[in-house]
Parts: structure tokens; C-alpha cells; sequence
């Protein structure tokens, strides 16, 4: 009897979401790099096809083979770590309520870097990422329309066209920062979506070097402006389309490329 077996084709980003939903356990992240289906395990089921933000997951048909005789689904099982979302929402609740606690989200910065670095590949992404994990929650609560992001969101050419200039705004980030390090007057206002100026006064600082508390206000700034854009896609696309351009994610992948082939 034939019938349908899910593939990933080009365009994996390894996010991990496929293998997340995957009912039987046919499909794993091992390489770090992208998604891989065992075909005697699938059962067609189309979760991640449905739920992948770049569409290199699909179904096709399943010629010459019999389906699995025994249509096995895994219990999945709530871990701590299917948590992590509420880290991510205290991160902006708390950098809400006092800019300072900004500094706790340089966790989402070096931690998914340092597992790349030492071999992990993209298990951060896969495993640990609150903010995936959030904008997967609110997709399942009904908040995304589920489509296909369209094709210049998941190209390479905006991944990386993205990626730098994400990285020169935290360039000029650091650069402010320096100069009030170096004396000049901090700037009390988070840029959000690098263009408009939030005034952030309503918290007390002054027991805060001025070049700390500057930097608080830039990355506080540059996050809150990756979370609106996250869930923007999210609402318009599928719950993960932030993972296709994720400059984190994009920077990790290719970490994990070099160190594998040492």
C-alpha cells in the first residue's frame, strides 16, 4: 500500500521545529545543520510540513514501500526545557520595568554562539531557544495564519543581506556605547526598529556606570526590535518564519559548518 513520506529538500535552516512535532521520532537534527527523515518511521502525518518556516520540509509519495506496520507515536513528554519561554518573556518584562536587567539577554547572544563554537551545532536553536518556543505557543493558540512565508524571506540573499546589516546596527550600538565610556552624556531612550526613539526614564540607573546603563538602553533596543519582527512574520506566516532570516541562527549554521569540517 502506498502512501506519503515526509523529506527535507534545500532550504533547511535546522530550527528543529520538524522535530519537535514529529509524533513517531522520524526526523532529527543529528548534524547540527539540517533536518534529516527516516523514512521507515514517518507516517505521513505532515506536521512538518505544515509547521516548517522555510517549506524544505514536504510530503511525497511513498512508491514502493508499505507503510510502517505499526503506526507508532511517541509520548512526548513535558521537560523543563520546553519551559524556556518564559525566560524570554521575563527578559522583556523585567528589561520593561528596569533597564539594566537588559544585560541578562546577552545569555540569548553567547549561549547559542559558545554551543556552536565547541561542536554543538545547532542544539540552542533546536532545544533551547525560548523565543522559537514562544512564537510556536502562540501559533498553536491560534495567533499565526500558518502560510508560507514568501520566497525572498526564506532566500539566502536576504538571510545574509539581513545578517549584515543586523550586525552593523550592533556595531553602531557598541560604538555609542563606547563614546559615553569614554564621557560623553548617555542617551535615556530605546531605539526601536532602529528609527524611533522610546523614552525609558521611568526607572532609577544612577547607582550604574553611564556606560553600562547606555548599553542596556542600545541591546534592549535591538532585541525588543528581533521580537516585534519575530512575531510580525509570526502572525503573518508560520509560528517559526523568524527562524528562515534569524541572524543568530544564520551566524550558528555557519559556525557549525566550519567547525565540522575540521
Amino acid at each position: 500500500m502506498a502512501g506519503k513520506t515526509a523529506i527535507v529538500g534545500k532550504g533547511c535552516v535546522a530550527c528543529g521545529e520538524c522535530a519537535r512535532l514529529c509524533p513517531s521520532g522520524a526526523v532529527r537534527v543529528a548534524d547540527g545543520l539540517s533536518a534529516r527523515v527516516e523514512e521507515s518511521l514517518c507516517l505521513g502525518c505532515g506536521l512538518c510540513a505544515k509547521n516548517c518556516p522555510t517549506g524544505a520540509a514536504r510530503l511525497e509519495k511513498r512508491e514502493g514501500h508499505d507503510l510502517p506496520p505499526v503506526r507508532r507515536t511517541r509520548v512526548i513528554r513535558r521537560r523543563l526545557t520546553e519551559y524556556l519561554w518564559i525566560g524570554e518573556f521575563f527578559f522583556v518584562i523585567s528589561g520593561f520595568c528596569n533597564i539594566i536587567f537588559a544585560w541578562l539577554g546577552l545569555i540569548f547572544l553567547f549561549a547559542p554562539l559558545g554551543i556552536a563554537l565547541f561542536g554543538g551545532g545547532k542544539a540552542y536553536c533546536n532545544r533551547w531557544c525560548g523565543r522559537g518556543q514562544l512564537f510556536a505557543l502562540l501559533g498553536k493558540a491560534g495567533f499565526s495564519r500558518r502560510s508560507l512565508p514568501p520566497a525572498f524571506l526564506r532566500s539566502p540573499y536576504f538571510r545574509y543581506g539581513f545578517l549584515v546589516f543586523f550586525l552593523t546596527m550592533f556595531g553602531v550600538m557598541l560604538h555609542g556605547t563606547a563614546q559615553v565610556f569614554s564621557g560623553a552624556p548617555p542617551d535615556a531612550a530605546v531605539t526601536f526598529l532602529w528609527t524611533f526613539r522610546l523614552p525609558w526614564d521611568w526607572a532609577d540607573v544612577s547607582a550604574f556606570p553611564p556606560g553600562a546603563v547606555q548599553f542596556a538602553f542600545g541591546f534592549y533596543g535591538i532585541m525588543i526590535t528581533s521580537e516585534f519582527l519575530g512575531l510580525a512574520v509570526m502572525a503573518a506566516f508560520r509560528p517559526r518564519s523568524w527562524c528562515a532570516f534569524c541572524p543568530m541562527g544564520t551566524m550558528t549554521r555557519d559556525i557549525s559548518r566550519l567547525t565540522m569540517r575540521r
